[in-house]
């Protein structure tokens, strides 16, 4: 391959990435909106959804940036990396709606929230994400448990960045 050719991914790859961060900013937008006008204190799995949340975001935004510096691997790393923290997120939105339906298992002040709000990055965003509510007491939209929403947009954003992951694979020459 001479240097004047470069290798790209597929335009689908950069709309994707694009979707899943923009999923990202409106499912964090509408959980600090819950925070602030409803009173819905975070609990410490609440912070860490958050933080999985933020890592789609981060990853997407690290992809579609690859994908316009020209840099297929980096574009397919980002989107792996993002799936990634989807189902880490996923995962703890299952522990999580588990603590729902089991209250009996939560006691007052979690020692993890303790240990959250004393990272560093929640000091850098302490609006975001401090731990200040318990798990079970959580609100309910449509009906259902906020976790179990969390779950569902986290496995989405999985599924969206899966595809991009697949989309980064397909490289063709650009001309």
């Amino acid at each position: 391959m001479s240097s004047s050719r470069h290798t790209a991914v597929s335009p689908l790859f950069t709309g994707l990435n694009l979707l899943a961060a923009l999923a990202c900013v409106a499912i964090l937008g509408g959980a600090l909106w819950l925070q602030q006008t409803q009173g819905a204190l975070p609990c410490a799995l609440c912070v860490l959804q958050r933080m999985a949340y933020l890592g789609v975001l981060v990853f997407a935004l690290l992809g579609a940036a690859g994908f316009g510096l020209r840099r297929p691997g980096l574009a397919r790393g980002a989107a792996l990396l993002g799936l990634l923290a989807a189902l880490i997120g996923v995962g703890l939105a299952a522990r999580h709606v588990w603590l729902v339906y089991h209250p009996e298992q939560t006691c007052g002040l979690d020692p993890l929230a303790v240990r959250i709000n004393h990272w560093g990055v929640t000091r850098m965003a302490p609006w975001l994400l401090e731990a200040d509510g318990l798990c079970s007491d959580i609100p309910y939209l449509f009906g259902l448990p906020l976790p179990l929403l969390s779950g569902i947009g986290l496995a989405g954003l999985g599924a969206l960045l899966a595809v991009a992951a697949s989309a980064a694979g397909r490289l063709r020459p650009r001309r």
